[in-house]
């Protein structure tokens, strides 16, 4: 089974539940966004209390994405704060966690998350992959060209922060910035499953497999197989999502003959905030 389609969840809406990750101490909660039910592939919400520690240093047998939302919490020996980013590959060590203050972190596994404590790498882990640490506030912003291979130019105002790219699969997670008034008349359809997490301003998507879409907001989540149309895209105050994507996010555009109205009805119509 791969991964369902999950659009337009409000991700704190989600209930908190206790996240019972196998070889982890007690004491995070979870709010699942996408579950793949087969392999145990799961993109969360974590919430840590304050002081919460996981004192042994050791591996996820899991791919691990892992994005600061808010708080700070030192993972494989580094401090991250809001804005923070660190991948480690399945069976790398890290150091053991500790969360600084109350903290909200969103995580991607490629599979069951399952913590095993070690002291040396899994035999065969890809040790240079790792991104330690990544303070996304110091990046600079540049060419979306280089996440991704669209049909039709973009229009100005759209940039990326690449957090990180895997050299054998393409996988890749990345930050997406749009201006506001930022607009795309075309119709996307990806060869890749995409999923992202807002975490600041709005951005509509007019269409999603020809059916009328939704505007994400702060907090907003979708999980998109390959191959499904969605847009046009527009964004009135401007926009900041988190993007995950299994391989290079090509783009194919097609045509809607509704795209500049779909496009100023957001525009005009949605609230400056």
């Amino acid at each position: 089974m791969a991964r369902p389609q999950t659009e337009n969840l409000k991700s704190f809406d989600v209930p908190l539940r206790p996240w019972s990750a196998k070889g982890l101490p007690a004491g995070v909660e979870i709010r699942v966004l996408n579950q793949d039910k087969d392999s145990g592939a799961v993109s969360a919400l974590l919430h840590f209390p304050q002081g919460w520690q996981w004192s042994d240093d050791g591996y996820c047998e899991a791919d691990q994405d892992f994005f600061v939302f808010e708080g700070a919490i030192s993972v494989g020996g580094a401090r991250l704060e809001n804005g923070g980013f660190c991948f480690y590959p399945a069976g790398v060590v890290q150091k053991g966690w500790t969360a600084h203050t109350e903290s909200t972190v969103y995580v991607i596994y490629d599979r069951a998350p399952i913590f095993v404590a070690a002291n040396a790498d899994r035999p065969g882990a890809a040790r240079h992959k790792i991104v330690a640490a990544r303070d996304t506030w110091a990046m600079e912003w540049f060419d979306p060209l280089a996440a991704s291979k669209p049909s039709m130019k973009f229009h100005p105002g759209i940039f990326v922060k690449e957090l990180r790219v895997d050299p054998d699969t393409g996988t890749r997670t990345h930050l997406a910035g749009l201006m506001p008034g930022w607009f795309q008349e075309g119709i996307e359809v990806h060869p890749v499953r995409e999923e992202s997490l807002i975490i600041s301003g709005d951005v509509n998507i007019a269409t999603v497999a020809g059916k009328p879409g939704y505007t994400l907001s702060v907090g907003g989540y979708y999980s998109r197989p390959s191959g499904i149309a969605h847009g046009p895209l527009s964004s009135k105050n401007g926009n900041v999502g988190i993007v995950h994507c299994e391989g290079l996010l090509g783009i194919e555009y097609q045509t809607n003959p509704s795209a500049e109205r779909l496009i100023m009805s957001h525009l005009k119509g949605f609230p400056w905030r």
